[in-house]
Formats: structure tokens, C-alpha cells, sequence
């Protein structure tokens, strides 16, 4: 068999496992899809953003969201469609954005020279945490989706650069840091990638082009300018830097949340990428092989570093997995080109990868289809609950306040109801309220304990849909104004201490507390699953 027969011969298979390897992952996205039931606390606040009713509105608001305006334009074009009448078709939209996500992988493995993303498809595809929050109703998935394009739009204009492949790669460039913030950062590290490849090259004009694209993105975050002032001033109740081993192990778990398999896969993958590039260095022969490399590495380490800078220094806020989406793409296309570096080194490097990826595949599966049918929150089945059970003269509680933005969604029972501490608008994240509150510190709850304790007096009952904190031996923690309370100005002691409040309350006066069983069948979203608790009488 000659040699070009025999690369054609990979070539096929290579493909063949990868569309194969797609449909699966399609199978995953179905499944969350299918599962993932009512809208959870973020993504409802992200849904009450884009449905105001017209794009001034949304821009006017846009602020309350976590992402720039990308993604709130894509949610309130979807909504204006008239495809946004129920959760059900703002899962859809999710769907849609993971869908796009595999093919937006497999058109930048074309653009990268690449017969099929093997490697992305299953350190990236396969991941849980990018199925399931990837494919929530907020911006992280079309982060990812961005953030991938822009990686093959950038490398087509530095290999063939005409005013076609820069126009694509300007637009690319620009959808990626309005749709997440942080693309930001990475978006820069794809720039310092294609400016190695010029720089090696001599192709200074391309080089200044690269330049451009990168500037002209930066430059259209000044659109954003009303949101990040807003998150500047009201982040000092967030502000909690854990430090930077907390957000490595956040990050480690994240890759693949319960999949060993794939866990050790991330880690093997960046290994033999490393070894593929450093390889291609070694050839003596500077050819254009050396291109694919070069980016990946500077390309990791610029956007590891930036990523590392922004969360440490610029966001310094405790991280979720979802912050993770854009940078695991990153990582992921970069051990795609490290290991297409090393597969050409052996006559039989595309035969082992193949078998290698599949046999990890086989192992994985089982993790991933088990931890993706996650049902996103079980609040909208106890605002069924409370509809059912509760009378006017009643009084619903719900806490942490932030909860409130879900119950407003799925509750309209008889039962007047408020959140700890009470505010006006549950339609989004109220942060500057919050923030008042705290400067009356142990009096932030006041009026809310007050108007519990009267309804208890007057014998109708309270449902709390949360967990009120247990009353320590000492007593409720004591509060000073704000800033001067346990951490300054971060909200965390007030949370808790208002909880405590109510808890001891509840313990000195209530005659009766009683938690209702509401199972959830499958697998929940542990940042909102709350349980109900009836309370009654007075002593």
C-alpha cells in the first residue's frame, strides 16, 4: 500500500469516527434537553432581561445581566421571533447554541487543516459541564461557541489572508467578547498566537492586520461601558478571591465532572501536545509545519495567563464550572494541534489516535450519560406546592433572596409572598438593594421578622421555601452596618446571619415546623434546590 493510499486510508477513518462521535454527543444534548425541566434563578433573570419590550429597553437593562450584548440581542431576537412563549422553547434555544457548538468545532478543525476534531470533540463534546451549562439559557455556551469560531476564523486569515477570510475573522473576533467577557482575555491569546505565525514568518503587514482585529474587538466593549460600571460598583458584595489553588481545583473538576476517564484524559492530551510540539521544533527544516505548534502553544499559555489575571485581579469572585466553558475550548484546540503535531511524527500516529479516543469514548460514556439529564431547579415545583396548600392570610418566605427571581416566575398562588430581605422587583438581580441592606446590618430583616411574627400571631401559616439556618448556642451572630461586618463589604455574614435570624425566631416562637417531602426523581442542580417547610402557631 503506498503512502498516499495509506493516509487516505486515515483520513477516512479519522472522519468516520468523528461524525460518528458527533451523533453520540447530539445524544447528549438530547438528553439534557429532556431533563433539564424549568428555568433556573440566573437564566430566568437572563430571560426577563431580553423579554422587555424593545431593543432600547434591553439595552437600558442590559446591565443586570452577566454578559455584553451579544447574548442578550440573540435572546430577545429569539423571544421577538416568537420562540420564547415557554421554557420549553428557550431550552430549544440552548440546544440550538450546544448544536452550533459541534459544528462550529468542525469548522475550525477544517480551517485548522484537520480531517475532524477528534481530540475537541472528546475532551470538549464530551465534557458534562459543557453540555449541561453550556446549553443553559445564558451566555456561557454561546462564549464557548464564539470563542471556537474565532480560533478558525483567525488562523484561515493568517494562512490565506484576503478581505473575505479578515472580514470573517473581524466578526468572529467581535462576537466572542460580546458574548462573554472573559472571551476577552482569550480572544487576545488567539491574537498572540497569529502574531507568533507572522512573527516567524517576517509577514509584517499580516501582522499589523492580526493587530487590528484584535483592537477593533477591544475597542467594541466600550458598547458595554453602562454594564461594567454597574458590575464594578456592586461587586464588592461578591468580592471573595479564594485564592489561586481554590479556582485550579475548581477548574480540574470541571474539565470532566465526574468522568475519571475523561479526567485523566484532559491531563494525557496536554502532555502528549506538549511533546507533539516541542517535537516539531526539533525538525530541523523551518517549514510551515512548525505553524500548528507555535499557535497552540502561545496560544495555551497566553490564554491560561489572561484568564488567570482576569479572574485573580479583575473579577475576583468564587468561580462555578460554567466560568470555565470558553477557556476549556481554548485548551482543548490547542492539544488538537499539539497532537496532530505528534501523529505525524509515526506512520502509525493516526491509526493510534483513532483507537485511542474511541477506546476513552466507550470508558466515558457511561459517566457522561449519567451526570448530563440534570434538572436545573426544583423551585417551580414547590410554587406548585404552595398554590395548592396555601390561603390568603398566609405568607410565603422565600430565602436566599436571589431564589426570589424564580419564584416570582412559577408562582401565582393565593399567599402574599416575599424574599429575606423583601424587595419590590423579583425580576432580577437586585444587587444594589441588597447592598442598602446591609448597611442597617443586625436591622436589615426587621420589618420581614415583624411581618412573619404577625401572621403566626393572627393563626394562618408562613411556608418558607429555603432552608432557615439553625439558632446557635450563642444566639443570632451580630451584624455591624455594613462595611464594617465579619468580611467588610461582602454579603456572605449577611446572608447567614439573616438566615440565623429567622431560624431563631422560628425555634423561640413557633409552635409547630415541618419540612415537606418533595422528592425530585434524577439527578438536581445543587445551586438551587430548595426545600418548603410549614410553620404555625405562636408562643
Amino acid at each position: 500500500m503506498t503512502s498516499s493510499a495509506s493516509d487516505d486510508r486515515a483520513r477516512w477513518l479519522t472522519m468516520g469516527l468523528g461524525l460518528g462521535f458527533t451523533l453520540g454527543l447530539v445524544w447528549l444534548h438530547v438528553a439534557y434537553l429532556g431533563n433539564a425541566g424549568a428555568l433556573w434563578r440566573d437564566e430566568v433573570n437572563s430571560v426577563n432581561v431580553a423579554s422587555m419590550p424593545s431593543w432600547g429597553a434591553v439595552f437600558a437593562h442590559g446591565h443586570l445581566d452577566s454578559f455584553p450584548l451579544a447574548w442578550v440581542t440573540v435572546l430577545h431576537a429569539w423571544i421577538a421571533a416568537g420562540l420564547g412563549e415557554t421554557d420549553a422553547d428557550f431550552r430549544r434555544l440552548g440546544f440550538i447554541i450546544g448544536l452550533g457548538t459541534l459544528g462550529t468545532l468542525w469548522w475550525t478543525a477544517r480551517r485548522l487543516g484537520l480531517a475532524a476534531p477528534l481530540v475537541g470533540l472528546l475532551l470538549l463534546g464530551m465534557s458534562p459541564s459543557v453540555v449541561v451549562y453550556g446549553d443553559q439559557v445564558r451566555g456561557y455556551g454561546l462564549g464557548t461557541l464564539t470563542i471556537i469560531w474565532a480560533v478558525g476564523a483567525i488562523w484561515a486569515f493568517v494562512q490565506r489572508p484576503t478581505g473575505g477570510t479578515f472580514l470573517v475573522a473581524q466578526l468572529a473576533a467581535i462576537g466572542a467578547v460580546q458574548s462573554y467577557y472573559a472571551n476577552a482575555f482569550l480572544l487576545l491569546a488567539v491574537c498572540a498566537g497569529a502574531a507568533a505565525i507572522c512573527i516567524r514568518r517576517r509577514t509584517w503587514p499580516r501582522l499589523g492586520a492580526v493587530g487590528a482585529i484584535g483592537a477593533v474587538a477591544a475597542a467594541s466593549l466600550a458598547i458595554n461601558w453602562i454594564g461594567i460600571t454597574y458590575a464594578a460598583r456592586v461587586s464588592q458584595i461578591e468580592l471573595e478571591n479564594p485564592g489561586l489553588g481554590w479556582r485550579i481545583e475548581v477548574f480540574r473538576h470541571a474539565l470532566a465532572p465526574d468522568v475519571p476517564a475523561l479526567s485523566i484524559a484532559w491531563g494525557i492530551a496536554a502532555i502528549l501536545a506538549i511533546i507533539g510540539s516541542g517535537l516539531a521544533f526539533l525538525d530541523r527544516e523551518d517549514t510551515d509545519e512548525r505553524d500548528g505548534p507555535l499557535f497552540a502553544l502561545v496560544m495555551a499559555a497566553v490564554g491560561l495567563a489572561g484568564f488567570v489575571w482576569y479572574l485573580q485581579f479583575l473579577a475576583r469572585v468564587p468561580t462555578q464550572y460554567w466560568y470555565y466553558l470558553s477557556l476549556m475550548a481554548l485548551i482543548a484546540l490547542a492539544c488538537e494541534l499539539g497532537i496532530e503535531a505528534l501523529v505525524r511524527q509515526h506512520r502509525w500516529g493516526s491509526g493510534l489516535r483513532v483507537l485511542a479516543i474511541a477506546a476513552v469514548a466507550v470508558v466515558a460514556a457511561p459517566g457522561a450519560a449519567r451526570n448530563v439529564p440534570l434538572r436545573m431547579t426544583n423551585v417551580d415545583i414547590l410554587a406548585d406546592k404552595v398554590e395548592e396548600l396555601s390561603q390568603p392570610r398566609d405568607l410565603v418566605v422565600v430565602l436566599p433572596w436571589y431564589c426570589g427571581i424564580t419564584f416570582a416566575r412559577y408562582y401565582d398562588g393565593p399567599a402574599p409572598w416575599m424574599t429575606l430581605p423583601a424587595f419590590e422587583d423579583h425580576r432580577f438581580h437586585v444587587h444594589t438593594e441588597v447592598k442598602e441592606r446591609m448597611t442597617r446590618g443586625d436591622h436589615g430583616i426587621t420589618t420581614e421578622l415583624g411581618r412573619i411574627e404577625s401572621t403566626l400571631r393572627a393563626g394562618a401559616r408562613v411556608w418558607i421555601v429555603g432552608t432557615p439556618l439553625a439558632s446557635p448556642p450563642a444566639g443570632p451572630i451580630p451584624l455591624a452596618p455594613a462595611p464594617a461586618g465579619p468580611e467588610g463589604w461582602h454579603v456572605g455574614p449577611y446572608l447567614e446571619g439573616w438566615a440565623i435570624q429567622l431560624g431563631v425566631l422560628l425555634d423561640n416562637h413557633a409552635d409547630k415546623v415541618g419540612m415537606l417531602d418533595m422528592p425530585v426523581s434524577g439527578p438536581m442542580n445543587r445551586w438551587e434546590r430548595l426545600e418548603l417547610f410549614g410553620v404555625e402557631g405562636w408562643h
